[in-house]
């Protein structure tokens, strides 16, 4: 990666350019993680390995989908992080995905409760899997996978949304799409760059949703956003979330001692040093997102957030806990929002300083924190 583009990356943009060289990264890093655990694989986790190379050298095309797809990378993240307990349902999974997509004919033994195929779905679990025809078989029984209702990854669980009025959502996101593409074109370009998936999750109780999840770059996690603005503004978001996830696989940017936390003006809990990079980076990108509208709404959130996104890129620039890449990364973030003419009104500027200022004054509360 060029300097040039590092910065530009670290001032929220980058373009197409960048987002194609982070997918890239991405992909060489699942492939690597794959080598690195067949390596250490059982003897029946390697047969499936060597399916997955049979049905790859077969149909290469397909094959770099599959292994592009964002769970993939979940599931091959997961596996990498304990090798030892890896089973041969994670390459027989991938090898059934590819064999589907591509048409091919191809017979995998896996025994094991549950078997997962990237961008196919869940399938009960058996001994004998098939894929011919386009049909996928369990001990020779033709099998409808399933969509999961939940994704857990650690201590994170997500609810995944299995009612999904598919002509609302296209409905919705396609004026979400009008929108980037009218207002934010570099972040529309961008997005068609990075992200292959949408996963829909139930709508809370109040407001919406959204998810990125670090090892499944492309998929955006989200409830039906109620217009075309809220959906444009997720994705902007997530997006940022996205290409941090991807740059600090690349780039070590903080040094911060375990367990050391800090403020947030987004969130209720202190965050760790990386969590609050991750706040700040995403909320660059939404207070240039309102920057692009005169409204009094707009406004205020481009002030809210110009603000937030300035106090936390301070703490992290007086903390002591970047490195120096880190330091001039989130100097580069610095400059964007002190560079950008002031075009809000005091209205809407002092709206913004009393939610700022009630949001602190709330957080010291919670956590027993006395100013001064």
């Amino acid at each position: 990666m060029s300097w040039e583009l590092f910065r530009a990356l670290a001032r929220g943009g980058g373009g197409a350019e960048a987002v194609r060289l982070l997918s890239s990264a991405r992909r060489s890093r699942t492939l690597m993680m794959i080598s690195l655990v067949a390596r250490r694989a059982a003897p029946d986790v390697v047969a499936a390995y060597q399916a997955l190379k049979e049905v790859s050298a077969a149909a290469p095309e397909t094959a770099d989908l599959v292994l592009a797809h964002p769970m993939t990378g979940v599931v091959v993240s997961r596996a990498c992080r304990a090798p030892g307990t890896v089973r041969p349902d994670l390459f027989a999974g991938l090898a059934l995905a590819v064999g589907l997509r591509a048409g091919l004919d191809l017979t995998v033994e896996a025994p094991c409760e549950e078997l997962f195929l990237p961008g196919v779905g869940h399938v009960r679990g058996g001994t004998e899997y098939s894929v011919s025809g386009g049909l996928l078989r369990v001990e020779g029984v033709p099998h409808r996978p399933r969509r999961p209702t939940r994704l857990a990854l650690g201590p994170l669980r997500l609810e995944l949304d299995t009612d999904v009025d598919v002509p609302r959502w296209q409905d919705v996101m396609a004026a979400g799409w009008d929108e980037l593409v009218r207002h934010h074109p570099e972040v529309a370009q961008e997005c068609a760059a990075a992200i292959t998936v949408l996963s829909p999750m139930p709508t809370p109780p109040s407001g919406m949703a959204s998810a990125t999840l670090a090892d499944a770059f492309g998929c955006v996690h989200l409830s039906l956003p109620p217009d075309a603005r809220t959906a444009a503004l997720t994705l902007t978001h997530e997006l940022q979330h996205a290409k941090l996830a991807v740059l600090l696989d690349l780039f070590e940017l903080t040094a911060a001692h375990p367990g050391e936390l800090f403020y947030a003006p987004w969130r209720d809990d202190p965050r760790p040093l990386v969590g609050l990079l991750h706040g700040t980076y995403a909320h660059l990108g939404v207070a240039s997102f309102w920057r692009r509208y005169d409204d009094e709404h707009a406004q205020v959130e481009h002030a809210h957030w110009r603000t937030a996104s300035r106090r936390a890129a301070t703490t992290m620039l007086e903390s002591g806990r970047l490195t120096e890449l880190g330091t001039t990364f989130v100097t580069e973030i610095a400059g964007v929002l002190e560079g950008w003419d002031d075009r809000v009104s005091p209205a809407a500027r002092a709206a913004a300083e009393a939610a700022l200022t009630r949001h602190r004054a709330l957080w010291e509360g919670a956590h027993h924190v006395h100013p001064g």
